[in-house]
């Protein structure tokens, strides 16, 4: 997995310090995947970091594309109305990631040429405040990416990750 543990805690910051007030909107993408099967954990570790940026929990998810084909998208939608638009492509031995954080009084932008390297371990072994989130598991938001893309249609979440 990658280990975008400084992206997170440079953003958790920027948001603590109310500069752009609540944030509202999430746009994520990264070419960061070094193989197809990295891409839904990748993606579901980009919905856990926007989890916490945006304070909330995901209500809906709509995934888009196929990993076979080296890109997988989400729109995820919070419990007080945020949303997320997500995206996770291979690398192609040219990392690099974009994010733009909508708040109510301002917006975080980051671009990084080269996306942050490959870890051993998975992220929520990295940074302890993703760790102790409430977030879904990676394996619940997996398995909500895959029933997303096998209905072509937005999938329910509940609080413990189960789809309704």
């Amino acid at each position: 997995m990658y280990d975008w543990t400084v992206l997170n805690q440079t953003v958790s910051e920027t948001i603590a310090g109310g500069r752009v007030g609540a944030p509202l909107f999430v746009r994520w993408t990264a070419a960061a995947a070094q193989q197809t099967a990295d891409l839904k954990p990748l993606l579901a570790e980009m919905s856990a970091y926007a989890e916490i940026w945006l304070s909330a929990n995901p209500r809906r998810i709509y995934a888009t594309g196929s990993a076979d084909k080296g890109h997988l998208s989400v729109a995820l939608e919070y419990e007080n109305g945020e949303s997320a638009v997500l995206a996770i492509t291979l690398a192609h031995d040219h990392p690099s990631m974009n994010l733009a954080i909508l708040g109510a009084r301002g917006s975080i932008f980051h671009t990084d040429a080269q996306a942050p390297a490959p870890t051993e371990n998975s992220v929520s072994g990295k940074d302890e405040r993703l760790q102790h989130s409430t977030v879904l598991s990676t394996s619940n938001m997996v398995a909500a990416i895959d029933r997303s893309l096998l209905a072509k249609k937005p999938v329910s979440l509940s609080l413990e990750g189960d789809q309704t």
